[in-house]
């Protein structure tokens, strides 16, 4: 391996080695110059400032220094560097090498698997001791802490080398803050971690409340400042002259009497009253004062805080599948209470009473030297969530669930602030606090009841989901292996947007659902499969396994709907096996590749569109306005667009429902349904069936007129006996999600075609329904004189229609209008036709496919 790294003192020499790392580099420098970010300085820090002995060295691949020269050798607290060399999913190989005789040494990292990666070798046959360990960074990003403890001429050293792990999908700096933010606002204090391999700076958060954690992370940064602020508390503790009373016998009392009780004691004797007792006030200097019962009760109150976690945390240490924690770690906790213990058994504190609480503001609290210390630390370690700032470390989750959860976060901002829902039930905040004093999710045996639920003006709900459990019960079950998508958006339309007369009989509602699942990762090497034109070094894909994932979940899930009596919609068919049908209308992931999205296409559209699987690059936006309007393009660019585009498509945003006239009126929701229907990945069949919507689909138009056709053209229509009729392409338009429209041509079952009326003069009748055997599309030219009554050498497409032998209608329907052809078409169902007698209150479907 290349040495990356190389520290040389008096003591030890410590290196730092890994392959190469200038693929990652350059991935990470172009990172940063897309996203228009600067380069922030990068540098290990050294705590406690070393002695070197020589100028610290790095290569990249062996090849060439890197390193900027140190100032001075004698003092190094910090190693700059010129570029980055540390980074996440990266194994690094790390080592000190003693140069004196040292008798042991360790690394006391908090992490138990960071520890046990590291052995130490005695020296022995002219070989120096040596520290030696493997470090795999995984998804942890932030500062990686190398704690050293070794012995050298019987005292106990420390040495404290650290270095920060980049990411290079994102901007460490820029992205993970926005996610903290969106984070914190949904699940407070869900994100941090008691043991991981890095640290971060804690940021603030509103959340109040006692949280051990980052108590425990304050603390450890206090501690210091705390114990020195005591110690100067027992070397001089407050004292103040407090009364005392004292019931003295007469020939006791001393000095000069107060007149009122000279008067007494006087009386008394004359009395012969001898042993009787007087109460006399004093005043003595005494250290029984609020302010060092205040003092008593911050330092009893974390030794017992120190103490409950010790003892919590090596009871939930103890099982070998849960041994998080290294040792070192347990006993620094120990050792923390150790000069807390001191202080309490000072003798001045055993005079000291309960605190009862402060009944003014105490000038001793605020100013003397020591108390003044103690009393702003206890502040910031009681109210720890509103001043933390970057003064404390503290371990995150893996930035891989960072950034699945704020995926599913950005989901539900779009749906509340682009869609146009409401949310009515946040049944997903809702977490438990494990063992480690880690917030994680509740599990639930439903994960959809756990789910954020919205509705919305038009009355579509939806239901966002992080992480359901689908298994082999439920209405949507996966028959095999339980399957746990990240993220589940469920969108149902309400009944009345696609029930009318004629659909009394169904009950069912409509219902869509698509599937998300977070990859923080970023396909970085080409298999012999792919396509030789795509280009990975300049443009971001999602790797091949997560596609894969997506086609997994689409085919695992399945939808169970009981069949139904016609009789009677709510009772179900006993004994009858329920309907089974698949419920997944699209499966996507969402990776943190980086793109201008308002003016680039999504390299997955064309798949997403086909076949309703793909992928969705995700990352924040920064010094973006927000804009619903996405045709206006604002400055910067936009880490979320193709997805909310999509979700508008699919969903829409919240329409303003307009009231039509008559039955032909159409619910915009209703509309929206048939979109999702017709779209070219809802209709892939099986081989060799159909995929449609509405079983007995019927276009209805009126015959074209008699002059220049053959006679027999339209005679054959009046006699049942005509096999053929066509019709421009262009009569039925392609649809906003820019789908065509042969998928409802292709539905059509039947032809409603009408024929001048003997009765209602000026207007046609529909006495027949064609089946349709087949349709296909021709140019005009092709389509002969037999099958449309006259030849056209045209070019434009038209739809040919082959028929069957009509069916007559028991009631005709009349008033089909004579002029303008466009007005004669409509597209409804045989049920929706057999239920009127007048054109004008046939009701359409698919009404935005007609011109």
């Amino acid at each position: 391996m290349p040495e990356l790294l190389r520290l040389k003192t008096d003591e030890f020499l410590f290196t730092i080695k890994a392959a190469s790392v200038e693929s990652r580099s350059r991935t990470l420098s172009k990172t940063l110059l897309t996203r228009r970010c600067t380069n922030s300085n990068v540098f290990v820090r050294v705590a406690p400032a070393i002695k070197l002995s020589e100028q610290p060295r790095g290569f990249v691949d062996g090849s060439c220094s890197f390193l900027n020269a140190v100032e001075d050798l004698n003092h190094t607290d910090q190693v700059n560097l010129d570029f980055p060399i540390f980074f996440e999913n990266t194994l690094y190989q790390v080592e000190w090498i003693f140069l004196k005789k040292v008798q042991w040494a360790s690394l006391n990292h908090r992490s138990r698997t960071v520890c046990d990666a590291f052995i130490f070798t005695p020296s022995e046959d002219d070989l120096s001791a040596r520290l030696t360990g493997t470090i795999n960074t995984g998804n942890d990003v932030g500062w990686l802490r190398l704690p050293l403890t070794f012995e050298l001429n019987g005292k106990t050293q420390t040495q404290h080398i650290a270095f920060e792990v980049l990411p290079t999908k994102m901007a460490l700096h820029q992205d993970l803050p926005a996610m903290y933010q969106a984070i914190d606002k949904v699940y407070p204090l869900w994100r941090f971690s008691l043991v991981e391999k890095t640290e971060q700076d804690a940021a603030t958060s509103q959340q109040r409340g006692h949280f051990p954690l980052m108590w425990l992370a304050n603390f450890a940064a206090l501690k210091e400042r705390f114990e020195q602020g005591l110690k100067v508390i027992c070397a001089a503790p407050h004292r103040r002259l407090q009364p005392t009373v004292a019931n003295i016998k007469a020939a006791k009392l001393k000095g000069r009497l107060p007149h009122k009780l000279a008067e007494q004691v006087k009386q008394d004797f004359t009395n012969g009253q001898y042993d009787k007792r007087y109460a006399v006030e004093k005043k003595q200097l005494s250290v029984d004062t609020p302010e060092n019962r205040f003092i008593k009760m911050a330092v009893s109150k974390s030794k017992r805080q120190l103490a409950e976690f010790e003892q919590k945390l090596r009871q939930s240490n103890q099982a070998p599948e849960r041994q998080r924690l290294s040792d070192s770690f347990l006993n620094e906790l120990h050792s923390w209470q150790q000069p807390l213990q001191k202080v309490l058994d000072q003798s001045f504190l055993k005079e000291v009473g309960a605190h009862t609480g402060l009944n003014r503001e105490s000038l001793v609290l605020q100013q003397k030297t020591g108390y003044s210390t103690v009393y702003r630390i206890w502040q910031e370690l009681k109210f720890y969530l509103e001043v933390f700032g970057n003064q404390s470390s503290i371990s995150m989750k893996s930035v891989a669930e960072i950034y699945e959860v704020w995926c599913f976060l950005c989901l539900k901002q779009i749906l509340e602030q682009d869609l146009g829902f409401e949310l009515v039930e946040n049944g997903a905040a809702e977490l438990k606090q494990n063992d480690f004093f880690e917030y994680s999710f509740k599990f639930k045996e439903d994960g959809m009841c756990g789910a954020f639920h919205f509705k919305r003006a038009d009355g579509v709900t939806a239901r966002l989901a992080h992480e359901p459990i689908f298994n082999k019960t439920g209405k949507i079950r996966s028959y095999l292996v339980n399957q746990k998508p990240d993220i589940v958006l469920e969108v149902t339309l309400p009944k009345s947007a696609h029930l009318t007369k004629a659909d009394s009989g169904s009950s069912e509602e409509k219902q869509f659902i698509w599937l998300f699942d977070a990859k923080y990762r970023i396909k970085t090497e080409k298999s012999r499969f792919d396509d030789s034109n795509e280009d990975i070094e300049s443009t971001d894909y999602v790797p091949d396994d997560a596609i894969n994932q997506m086609h997994r979940y689409r085919d695992a899930l399945i939808r169970l709907s009981e069949p139904r009596l016609l009789d009677s919609p709510s009772s179900s068919i006993v004994g009858q096996p329920a309907k089974k049908s698949r419920p997944v209308f699209g499966a996507f992931a969402l990776y943190p590749g980086f793109f201008d999205q308002s003016i680039t296409p999504n390299p997955y559209a064309a798949a997403i569109e086909e076949v309703g699987i793909g992928a969705f690059a995700l990352l924040p936006s920064p010094n973006e306005p927000r804009q619903t309007d996405l045709s206006q393009t604002g400055s910067g660019y936009s880490g979320h667009q193709w997805l909310l585009e999509f979700l508008q498509a699919q969903i829409g945003t919240a329409p303003n429902i307009q009231t039509g006239q008559g039955n032909e009126a159409m619910s915009p929701v209703a509309g929206m349904a048939e979109r999702l229907y017709v779209q070219e990945a809802a209709r892939i069949p099986y081989y060799g069936m159909r995929q449609v919507l509405y079983p007995d689909l019927i276009l209805t138009a009126a015959l074209g007129p008699q002059k220049g056709r053959d006679p027999s053209y339209l005679e054959n229509f009046e006699s049942g006996l005509a096999l053929w009729y066509h019709i421009k392409v262009r009569t039925i338009k392609q649809l906003e999600n820019k789908i065509g429209s042969y998928h409802i041509a292709d539905e059509i079952r039947y032809l409603a075609l009408a024929t001048p009326s003997t009765q209602h003069v000026g207007t046609k009748t529909i006495t027949k329904v064609w089946p349709v055997k087949q349709v296909e599309i021709l140019p005009r030219s092709s389509i002969t004189a037999d099958q449309a009554g006259r030849a056209d050498d045209s070019s434009e497409l038209y739809y040919l229609f082959q028929l069957g032998r009509p069916l007559t209608l028991q009631n005709p329907v009349t008033h089909v209008p004579l002029r303008n052809f466009s007005h004669s078409m409509k597209l409804t169902t045989l049920t929706r036709l057999e239920s009127v007698t007048k054109f004008a209150e046939v009701e359409k479907v698919y009404e935005e496919a007609m011109v």
